[in-house]
């Protein structure tokens, strides 16, 4: 499983066995460009990217913008007995995968728009990670 990669020299993966679980999301998959886990206020537990493409920063607005929108939507899903949901936003310059990953923490990862071709793998390895995070927890 591509996941399960240690981290190279172009990702900074985190400060915690939460950020390596992120960091080695990143080395499996070349298209991804940050992931971050935040807490149910929008703070950071922790995160991966790659410096070259994006900041540390960035990934951090990123994973605090998109916790409330997780959080409601999740909780719809839960109402309708859907169970869990990943959330894709496609965007003029990539793609915003995010759903919670246990805990009262959202998961999110930035994703290039021209270096992907299948939407459903993508949903389909973020769901993965987002299970391993959960599982972190427990």
């Amino acid at each position: 499983m591509p996941a399960s990669r240690p981290p190279g020299p172009d990702v900074f993966a985190g400060f915690s066995e939460f950020g390596q679980a992120l960091g080695a999301f990143l080395a499996g998959r070349t298209n991804v460009r940050g992931a971050i886990l935040s807490d149910n206020r929008g703070d950071p537990v922790d995160f991966a990217h790659r410096p070259a493409q994006v900041s540390a920063l960035d990934v951090q607005i990123a994973g605090a913008q998109v916790e409330a929108v997780a959080a409601r939507v999740q909780d719809w899903c839960s109402r309708h007995d859907m169970g869990s949901c990943e959330i894709l936003v496609e965007a003029s310059h990539g793609l915003v995968i995010f759903g919670v990953a246990g805990r009262e923490c959202v998961l999110t990862s930035l994703h290039n728009h021209a270096t992907y071709a299948d939407p459903l793998g993508q949903l389909a390895a973020f769901a993965a990670l987002r299970r391993q995070i959960a599982a972190l927890f427990a």
